[in-house]
């Protein structure tokens, strides 16, 4: 159906060079020059809202258009010459760069306030979701304790969703090579959030794939820029975000939730145990 759609859009000459690279909201190709994101009729109108949010982010040179066809919507960019997040690419220079795009980004104002109802709704679904496992259960009412601290925190503009295969680091292709280091992809579920959260979800997404004593201090290290209120809140929210990719796994990939429970749970309890209270050294 994407492809489909796509002959509607593109020349029949290029459409032998479309290579598929994935997407879960929507479908996405290349030609090797652009990239063309394709959403569903149902939700079309998420390829002008992603195209919006790129802008926000300050990535609107990226943005080449937007187009309605045969009922899809196609989101259309440049080509950003990277790979998804691996240890082997991430260099120090990524490094610098990743920290001056999040930044950039939590510096942007969002309207509104984190709301403690909407963090209690959800530490309750994690419970309903682990009822049957002490450990968590144990957790998420340590969390429910300290929601205190996340709740009333202005919001900033975050991508809310950089797991590995959305952040993309540069491959070398010559001496002289410009543009970004790295690149964020899929803004779709950007939008107002704690910078915490955001980088919780940078931890728990990607850079664990380091291991998790070098993604504490990648972790670490990007956070020292931030004020300390935003670097305590990081003791509640990576425990948080661990539950929640747990419930993910539970509802939607049962098959693999044992082997995630295996290995989230005790990064979320160490988490939490090394980092509570939020000025406690080992953080």
């Amino acid at each position: 159906m994407a492809v489909s759609a796509l002959k509607g859009l593109l020349p029949p000459e290029l459409l032998p060079r479309l290579t598929p690279l994935g997407g879960f909201e929507a479908r996405v190709y290349t030609d090797g020059d652009k990239v063309y994101k394709v959403y569903r009729p149902k939700e079309a109108h998420l390829a002008a809202l992603e195209a919006h949010r790129m802008a926000r982010a300050g990535l609107g040179s990226f943005v080449l258009g937007v187009a309605q066809v045969a009922g899809h919507g196609v989101l259309i960019t440049r080509r950003f010459p990277g790979e998804p997040f691996t240890p082997k690419s991430f260099t120090p220079k990524a490094l610098a760069a990743l920290s001056h795009l999040f930044l950039s980004l939590h510096r942007l104002p969002e309207p509104g306030y984190v709301d403690r109802q909407e963090l209690l709704e959800r530490l309750e679904l994690f419970a309903e979701s682990l009822h049957e496992i002490p450990e968590a259960r144990s957790l998420i009412q340590a969390l429910k304790r300290e929601v205190g601290m996340a709740a009333g925190v202005e919001r900033r503009f975050c991508h809310r969703d950089a797991w590995a295969g959305n952040l993309l680091l540069k491959v070398p292709e010559g001496p002289f090579q410009e543009g970004p280091e790295v690149l964020l992809v899929d803004w779709v579920r950007s939008g107002g959030d704690d910078p915490a959260r955001d980088l919780a979800l940078l931890k728990t997404g990607s850079l664990d794939l380091l291991g998790e004593e070098t993604a504490r201090k990648v972790l670490f290290r990007l956070a020292r820029f931030y004020p300390r209120e935003v670097r305590e809140r990081l003791a509640f929210y990576v425990p948080l975000t661990y539950l929640h990719d747990l419930h993910w796994f539970r509802s939607k990939r049962p098959e693999g939730f044992l082997e995630a429970l295996k290995e989230k749970l005790p990064r979320a309890l160490g988490f939490f145990q090394d980092c509570f209270p939020p000025r406690n050294r080992a953080c």
